[in-house]
């Protein structure tokens, strides 16, 4: 079962359900830096009203994102993935130690990205005016299972472009002296995906690196919206 982690203030008051396995009431040195990295985003979005728990399982998953994104009864669950999981210390490795405070709060954004279109009833679906049809990979697979699953890549994409624009849009806020460098970090993080395919959002990315890509917004959530839409249309 996993330790479910109590939210209230700030993310450094972290409270496991007395259920809990007594082994997983201490976090490992991993967990912590993970989860001071979530601090500032989390913090903002509980202000902000947002239904958010964190969740910290104790149990190995070795392949598992360390950081995801869950919605159960109507609240977020960031759900952190790292005992056993050589990914979540590999990851910490590999960021520039300068930018990891900045790329970790950028991860923790692009969750809350999942959240909001969730809470939103928004999640899975086009903007208001937009055609939700298939595009050409739907339309070459020769059964309908693999049209199925084509449009399951095509939806996923669209969400992955607008949780990495809320990424980026909370660190423009908070981080603007690190913002290229982060949006690079994007970059690298996506460079290997397959064209078009579930992950693939540099069609977005390149969106971000406009001047004022993300000036004049009164949240991540606004600003993310009006660029992942302006790249909608021409995807």
């Amino acid at each position: 079962m996993a330790a479910r982690l109590a939210c209230a203030g700030a993310v450094a008051a972290l409270l496991f359900a007395a259920h809990a396995a007594p082994a997983a009431t201490e976090l490992t040195d991993t967990e912590r830096r993970w989860l001071a990295g979530t601090t500032p985003p989390v913090a903002w979005a509980l202000a902000h009203g947002m239904p958010v728990d964190i969740v910290v399982l104790p149990q190995a998953q070795p392949g598992a994102a360390p950081i995801a994104m869950g919605y159960e009864d109507g609240r977020c669950k960031l759900v952190f993935a790292m005992r056993g999981n050589p990914a979540a210390e590999t990851t910490l490795a590999q960021i520039p130690p300068a930018l990891l405070q900045a790329t970790l709060e950028a991860m923790t954004a692009h969750e809350l990205g999942h959240c909001q279109r969730h809470r939103s009833g928004a999640f899975d679906s086009l903007p208001a005016g937009l055609v939700d049809a298939p595009d050409a990979i739907e339309k070459r697979q020769p059964t309908a299972e693999l049209q199925a699953i084509a449009r399951e890549m095509r939806i996923t994409r669209r969400e992955e472009a607008f949780a990495d624009l809320v990424g980026l849009a909370w660190t423009h806020a908070h981080h603007a002296d690190q913002f290229a460098r982060v949006l690079d970090w994007f970059d690298a993080a996506r460079s290997d995906e397959t064209p078009r395919g579930f992950h693939d959002t540099r069609h977005w990315l390149a969106l971000a690196r406009a001047p004022a890509a993300f000036d004049d917004a009164a949240s991540p959530f606004d600003a993310a919206a009006a660029l992942w839409q302006r790249g909608l249309l021409d995807d």
